[in-house]
Formats: C-alpha cells, structure tokens, sequence
C-alpha cells in the first residue's frame, strides 16, 4: 500500500510539472536546439514577469476566477482547471475559444484546409480586446519533455513511449532565410491568399527568424555559480556537481569574473568573487573541499550570488549570470515560491540574469521554473549528475549571444477585425503587465550599459496588442498564430499594421519597422477556397492538433474519458483527411498517435493510469505547440 500510494503521490507531482512547464502552450516553433547539441538536459528560456511554465502556466492562465497563484481554490489543482473564456467564465474550450461547457467539441469548427470550397466560417466566437500586453509565446528549448524524461527515469513510463511524445513542432514552422543586416526578420502569411466576398474566420502567421551572425566581441562574463551541497546531494551527484563547477570555470575567459556559493541549511561564499586568470589553484581547491550535508536554504544561496554578482571592480558592460543548481525542495530561510522568484525578478533588474538546473527526481520544478522566469534565464531538467557539466556549458553560450534583446511585437488591429484566439496566449493581468514593463525598462538600461544603445524604452507608449521578448536566440525561428474574423468586402483590406523593435546585438542600435499587413477578397467563396496556403495551413492542422491533444489531457485529468476519446477520435480523422489533401505525412504519423492514445483510454493500468496519461497527452500537446 505504501509503495502504491508513493506511485500515486509522484504521479500527482509529475502531472502537475507537466501541465505547468514553459507555457508552450505557447505557439513557439523553433528549428534550432540547444547549443551544446550533446547536452542531453532539458532546458527553456522563460522571459521574466510571465506565466512561468511549470508553477504559474496553468495555475494562473487556467485558474478559477478569484484563485491564486500558489493556492487550489474550491479544491481543484491548478493544473486541472478549465481555461477562461473571452467573457472571463471558465470553459472547455480549446486555448481561447469561446464556447459554453456544455457545447460539442470545436474541433471539427475550424476552418479546415483540405475541405475545398467549405466556407471558413465557424459557429460565431466572442473577440478578444486587442489592446493590451498579452504573454509571450516564445519559448527556445527542450523544457516541455521535462516531466516526461522525469518519469521515464522513475520508471513510471516504458521508455518506449517516447514516440508518442517526439518534438513534432519542427514540421510546422516557416521556412526563412537568416537576415543579413539586421538581428530579426519578420513575415506573415494567411491561410488563404484572398478572403471569400463574404469574409469570415481565417488565421494569420507571424514568423521571425534570428541573425546567425556571431557576436563581434565576445563580452564580459561575471559568473556566479549557486550550489546545492546539501545531504541529499551526498555520492555521485556531489561529485559530478564538483567536476561540472571546475569545468564552468576552465571555461571562462581569463579576464572574466567568478564566485562559488554553497548553500545548504545556511549558505557560505566559497570563492569570492575574483578574475579568472588569477584563481584557477584556488578555485579547484575550494571546490574539492565541498561537502554535502544539512537542508535547502536557497534564499540565502540566492542572496550571496546575487551580492557577489554586484561587487565593485565588474564592469559596467558585463553581462551577470547566477547559476543554481539544487536537487531539492527550499525547507530552510525564504520558501515561498512568490518571495524567491520575487528576488531573481528584483536582480534582473539590477542586471543580473538567474538560470536554474534541477537535479534529479525530487527538486521543487515549479519553484526553479519560476525562478528562471523572473530571472530571464534558462530553466534545465537535469536527469542525473552526468548532465550538470553539458547543461552548464550550454547556458553559458546562450547567456553570451542573443540576437536581440527587448524584443517587442505591437499588432494594431485594423477596425472591423475580431480576433478570437491568440494560441497559447492570453491578456496578462494588471500585475503581470507591470512586472512585465519593468523588465522592460531593465533590458533597456542594461542594452544601454552594456552595448552602447541609447535608451528608448522609458516611456510606455499604450495600444495595440502587444508582446515582449527580454532575449531573443541567434539563429532561432518563432511562430505566432492568431484566428481573425474579418468582415465582408471586394477591395484589398488592411487586415493589421505590426511593429517590431528591438535592441540589435550585433549592430549595437535600437531596430524598429512597420509592416502592413493587406489581404484582398476573392471574386468568390470558391476562388477563395482554391487560394489555400499549405505551408499555413500545415501549421494551423498542427496546433490544432497540439490543442486537442492538451483538451484531452484535461478530460483525462478530470475522469471524464468519453469526452478525451471523442475529441482525439475526431482530430484522428481530420488528421489523416489532411494528409491526404495537404500531402504530409508527418500528419499520418500524428493520426498513429492519436490512435495509439486511444488505446492507452481503454485501461486504467500502467499508461493508462489517468495522471500518467494526462501527463502524456499534456507533453505531446506541447510538442505540436512548439
């Protein structure tokens, strides 16, 4: 009995990481991997003062009206809870459609490509207000495997179930060349060419893709690792930690900066922070005199990187980094997860990025998502001591060479256009939207020390439907899908008018551009219907599908099968008919999917087992998503 109600208990911990890791919900397709392709740890960037994707993607996005962040009001887990609609009641929709409870699923509403001549108007849906700060959907990494590699290493999942959730989003991103003079690139593309006379419901894309360019000059680095030593950290993963730490070190530049912290019931600067060239014997020493014993205290870990992260003698244009690396849950000092993200947010704006690593079956996922999120670094799941060193190495690259900062997307939406889902996003709440705008100004203060680019973001200029992206990766790509109604016409219409800006790494000056975006009107319903993009129109199949699959998560959660197997039923079929007519076969293989989790519903056994199958069916979701 113990043994089952310790099963239990992990797969409640499980599918509640799961349901909650980096919102990629998010419609973030990406076609490039973590920079130390070796690195077998599974990592995400979260853009701080955001949903964060473990602790507060579902707990905030999808909680009750009146919850709270870390509470579970009326008895319901955060990650059970049903989306809000657009009138702010919850529902069972999929992402942002609005629709009653009680309504029949909308996945055979949508305006389906390979359905020739079908009008793309579906059953009408409340529109969005268009104005406002919405949460980003840009998530680089691997971060949504997390749980499931989590319980694969538990032996809770058959390894073999691994193609079920194989990262799929690769397929549905836009294919764009690397700028070449300047950081990003932005295009947008529709569903179709031309919109029927009639107007009606369709989607548009908006793609970007990063610079590949290398940065000119390598900047500063001020590292400053946090480490976990206490007892639980005793054997293997105590020395891996320890090798990984002389290795982070040997890779610094010589005029770079570093300190060791330790923490475990208190915490204690090892290494105060010193220039490279300088301490190598030291810095090896001290590291082999670590041992591992006592509680978690990552507060008063936190509280000395960050101090060492602001001695005098760094200069002003170095870019700070705190690395933590825990095994375990905060029992010691703060352990509030609001008040220890509240610390990374309140060093970012002094400058100083956090990124987490989480070792092991057992660390606080939520609390070091949330950690990272604030911070504006990366969050990694790391499955055992071996991958501390790869995953370190890794983060490092990333923290040296974005593309560009304070990346903000503004869409004016033109009037008479309704827009009825952004996927995977939502409007942030009024706190949500000032933690935002402070990271804001702080990426504008920190562009300005440390590449030289004039300030431009003090002001907070209002309007239009707006998203902010703290970093964006060199040599990345991101999508965003929006479903728009548009009313009836004959004349080309200017459907949005869209801004980017941002801070340009390589050529150290703030960027900014308008583009139009017009679509005309077919001569008629069925020209329209023969002006399909396919390249579009594989990519609204597979975030549909994606969104399907996380609905079905959700019934699953709730022991409501019936609804799980007739929404993954009639995703299947539409599926395999857009194979046929968009002729992409990845759809097939995502229908045997679908098939194969059919299945896992007819028992209640192993895979079957409701919070294991939840968990599946959440991670494969964020797979398309991406």
């Amino acid at each position: 009995m113990l043994r089952y109600n310790s099963f239990r208990w992990w797969c409640g911990w499980i599918v509640q990481l799961s349901w909650v890791v980096s919102l990629l919900m998010f419609v973030g397709c990406r076609n490039s991997s973590p920079s130390d392709k070796n690195a077998a740890a599974a990592s995400i960037d979260h853009p701080p003062g955001l949903p964060h994707p473990e602790m507060e993607a579902n707990q905030v996005a999808l909680e009750e009206p009146g919850g709270t962040r870390s509470g579970t009001p009326n008895g319901i887990p955060p990650a059970l809870r049903g989306p809000r609609l657009a009138n702010g009641e919850k529902g069972g929709g999929l992402g942002n459609h609005a629709r009653s409870p009680g309504a029949p699923p909308l996945a055979a509403q949508e305006s389906s490509p390979f359905m020739a001549g079908q009008p793309i108007t579906a059953e009408p849906q409340l529109a969005i207000d268009p104005n406002g700060r919405f949460a980003t959907t840009y998530r680089p990494g691997g971060g949504h495997l997390a749980a499931f590699e989590s319980a694969v290493a538990r032996g809770i999942v058959p390894g073999a179930e691994r193609e079920l959730v194989s990262d799929v989003g690769a397929r549905y991103w836009t294919p764009m060349d690397s700028p070449r003079d300047r950081a990003l690139a932005l295009r947008t593309d529709f569903e179709r060419a031309a919109l029927p006379p009639s107007g009606g419901e369709t989607h548009m894309r908006l793609s970007l893709r990063s610079s590949d360019r290398a940065a000119a000059a390598r900047p500063h680095l001020s590292v400053h690792l946090v480490l976990d030593v206490s007892g639980s950290m005793r054997g293997e993963p105590m020395d891996q930690a320890k090798s990984a730490a002389k290795a982070l070190f040997d890779r610094l530049a010589p005029n770079d900066d570093f300190s060791l912290i330790t923490f475990s019931t208190d915490a204690q600067v090892r290494v105060q922070n010193t220039r490279v060239a300088a301490a190598k014997a030291r810095v090896h020493g001290a590291i082999d005199e670590i041992e591992a014993t006592g509680g978690t205290n990552i507060s008063e870990g936190l509280r000395l990187g960050y101090a060492q992260a602001k001695s005098g003698g760094i200069p002003a244009d170095a870019v700070r980094v705190v690395f933590l690396l825990s095994d375990g849950r905060a029992n010691s000092g703060i352990t509030s997860p609001q008040r220890l993200s509240q610390l990374a947010l309140e060093a970012f704006q002094d400058g100083i990025q956090t990124s987490t690593f989480g070792l092991g079956t057992d660390y606080d996922g939520p609390l070091m998502s949330a950690i990272a999120s604030d911070g504006a670094g990366g969050y990694y799941y790391l499955r055992d001591g071996q991958q501390i060193a790869p995953a370190l190495s890794t983060e490092l690259d990333r923290r040296l060479d974005p593309a560009a900062t304070a990346v903000e997307i503004r869409i004016r939406w033109s009037q008479g256009i309704d827009v009825l889902q952004v996927y995977g996003s939502r409007r942030l709440n009024e706190a949500e939207a000032a933690r935002v705008r402070a990271i804001e100004v702080a990426a504008d203060d920190q562009a300005a020390k440390r590449d030289r680019i004039k300030k431009d973001r003090q002001d907070d200029t209002q309007g239009g439907m707006r998203f902010l992206i703290p970093a964006f990766a060199r040599d990345d790509n991101h999508v965003m899908l929006f479903k728009i109604r548009v009313p009836a016409g004959v004349e080309p219409r200017q459907v949005a008018l869209i801004e980017l800006k941002y801070k340009d790494r390589g050529t150290k000056r703030n960027f900014s551009e308008e583009v139009r975006v017009n679509l005309p009107y077919a001569n008629s319903d069925a020209q329209s219907a023969q002006s399909i993009q396919p390249q579009v129109a594989r990519t609204v199949q597979g975030f549909a599908a994606g969104e399907t699959l996380m609905e079905a998560a959700r019934f699953v959660s709730h022991g409501d099968r019936p609804r799980a197997l007739a929404l993954l039923t009639e995703r299947e079929q539409i599926l395999r008919k857009a194979a046929e007519s968009l002729q992409e076969p990845g759809f097939r293989r995502d229908a045997d999917r679908l098939a194969r989790f059919r299945s896992h519903l007819d028992t209640n056994a192993g895979v079957g087992e409701s919070l294991v199958l939840a968990m599946l069916l959440e991670t494969a979701g964020r797979a398309h998503l991406r």
